[in-house]
């Protein structure tokens, strides 16, 4: 039952686990226990009760410290270890690193799985961090308070990109044509799109020329059938626009404005730095997606 309870902790949409007949003779026999139901149904699914998220919590924990204990002791084999590990990735961030890490593990650590988990507000992040509820956050993130550590990954540029068959623009993208082009805006789950926008905003601004914004989406999914479907431009980071070309007949073209260059990273909180497996995912992550060796740092 308390296996049980842990599984549900870190799972969104408990109903999947409350039909299954092991979880539901585990969650009968702990409402008898502790004279509470345990989950009851609502409006929207089966969610806790007070008492059941009071008992979660402190199992949770000591699983965790279980584990770790475990691991540290005996260390972490990625060729029998059924791992999850949970992950902060913003929807780009999954089109440019989940295809490439899937790859890789299911050849050096077959039962091994992936989580990725929508970024939430600065405070939740960090407190799911330092709790183990999450082990990393990779991608483009703002800063983190507290003991959290760091690797830089890549540098990534802003490129353009519109669909190969655009009436007006070629292989080249002037600046005449950028203002004129009317534009998709996307902003990526997890944030960071305020570099880019400031720095087109001021184009915009210097030319004395109104923005044509046709499209404003809350994200980027179906930001790659919508360019190659209209004669719309988008600037994207330079990685996404390779994952959507190989999607669609989008060409990619470099800006006729300046926009800085940010940084890609993964994050993990100091209480996990030496814990096998983390730093096992960690290796595997700056092998595939580090451009050169960078020093691994305390977040300042």
């Amino acid at each position: 039952m308390f296996v049980s309870m842990y599984i549900w902790v870190g799972t969104v949409g408990t109903d999947v686990y409350l039909t299954d007949p092991k979880f539901s003779q585990e969650i009968t026999s702990g409402a008898k226990t502790f004279d509470d139901p345990l989950f009851v149904r609502t409006s929207e699914g089966m969610v806790p009760t007070p008492r059941a998220m009071a008992i979660a919590e402190p199992i949770r924990k000591a699983l965790l410290a279980i584990r770790m204990c475990v691991e540290e002791q005996l260390g972490f084999d990625p060729t029998t270890s059924d791992r999850t590990f949970k992950i902060f990735m913003s929807d780009v961030g999954q089109m440019i690193f989940a295809p490439r890490l899937l790859e890789r593990l299911t050849k050096v650590a077959p039962q091994v799985s992936i989580h990725t988990v929508q970024v939430p507000t600065s405070a939740m992040r960090d407190l799911a961090l330092e709790s183990g509820e999450v082990d990393l956050a990779a991608g483009y993130f703002e800063d983190f308070d507290g003991s959290f550590r760091q690797q830089l990954l890549f540098e990534e540029s802003y490129v353009g990109m519109v669909r190969t068959a655009h009436p007006t623009i070629r292989d080249t993208l002037t600046l005449d044509t950028f203002l004129a082009t009317p534009q998709l805006v996307y902003k990526p789950t997890g944030g960071g799109h305020g570099l880019q926008e400031s720095a087109v905003h001021q184009a915009f601004a210097d030319a004395d020329v109104p923005r044509r914004v046709a499209m404003r989406a809350a994200h980027s999914m179906g930001v790659t059938s919508i360019v190659s479907n209209t004669d719309l431009l988008v600037i994207v980071p330079s990685r996404l626009a390779v994952a959507c070309r190989e999607l669609a007949d989008v060409r990619i073209l470099a800006l006729p404005v300046e926009i800085p260059k940010f940084q890609i990273k993964q994050h993990w909180h100091e209480r996990f730095h030496h814990d096998p497996g983390n730093a096992w995912l960690r290796g595997l992550i700056a092998e595939l997606f580090q451009d050169r060796r960078a020093e691994v740092r305390a977040a300042a």
